[in-house]
Formats: C-alpha cells, structure tokens, sequence
C-alpha cells in the first residue's frame, strides 16, 4: 500500500511539473506571437511614414506626417508594451527585455521628433539638430542591438522549452 502511495505521489508530482513548464512555455510562446502581431506588423508602416516624412518638401511637412501619422503608431507599440504584465518568471524576463528594447526606440523617435519641430519653428540651429539627431541615431542603434539580445533569448528559451515560433 505505501509503494502504491509513494509511485502515486512521484507520478503526482511528475504531471505537476510538467503542467507547469507546459504553463510556462503556452505562456512564453503566447507572448511572442502577440508581440510579433502588435509590433512587428506596425514597424514596416512606421518605416514608410518615416521614409514619407523624409522626404517631406519642408520641415513643417515632415512635423505634421510625424504628428499625424507616425507618432500615433510608435506610442501605440510603447502602450502595448508597458501594457503586458507577464506572470511566469521566464516571459517576465524575456519581456523586461523587449520593453527595454522599446522604451530606448520610443525614446529616439521622440528625440528626433522634437527637434523637427524645433527646426520647423527655426528655433534650433542646424548644428544642435545635428548632435541631436546623431544622439538619436545612436538610440536607434541601441535598441536594435537589444532586440538582437532579446531575439537570441527567446531562441534559447524556444530551444530548452522545444518551441515553435512564427
């Protein structure tokens, strides 16, 4: 009888653990998929606004396809973000990546926005709009390297977890 309690236990134990990793991976591939749906569906129509408002004839055009258009887009994908609120520990970590990730993207859209304006109000001189932008630029380079760091995490947790993703 206790052989039989004990074998219950252990194989008790067993199903628990494997519901919770299986619990933790739905949750981790859950998270990816709605990442890859909210924010990489929206980076290549921000791309095109910002190739839009590069080529904008005037700074003030530029400022408002910005405005209008663009900023809505990339404040949305911040939302998202800062919205997610992950409970197993391993997509809570794999998301402090993304939103840091996001957090320093947001940031150099917002640097570069600001000085548009400023060169559309003629209140900046070319020189400091150009430290700036070069100051977001290097944003911009940040947070792709943390998306590659995030990127290879999530390969790694897909690959412990023997995971498929989109």
């Amino acid at each position: 009888m206790k052989k039989k309690l004990k074998l219950f236990g252990c194989i008790a134990v067993v199903l628990l653990l494997a519901a919770c990793a299986s619990a933790e991976a739905e949750e981790l591939v859950g998270y990816h998929n709605n990442y890859v749906d909210q924010v990489n569906s929206k980076i290549a129509e921000i791309n095109t606004l910002n190739q839009q408002s590069l080529s904008a004839a005037s700074f003030q055009e530029a400022y408002e396809i910005q405005e209008s258009e663009l900023l809505p887009l990339v404040n949305e994908i911040k939302d998202y973000i800062d919205s997610r609120e992950p409970e197993s520990e391993i997509v809570q970590e794999y998301h402090a990546l993304r939103k840091d990730q996001l957090h320093t993207w947001h940031e150099a859209f917002q640097m570069k926005f600001e000085v548009l304006g400023q060169m559309a109000e003629q209140s900046i001189s070319e020189a400091e709009a150009n430290e700036i932008i070069m100051e977001a630029d290097n944003k911009f380079i940040e947070a792709g390297e943390k998306a590659q760091e995030a990127d290879q995490r999530m390969q790694e947790l897909a690959e412990e977890h023997n995971l498929e993703l989109e």
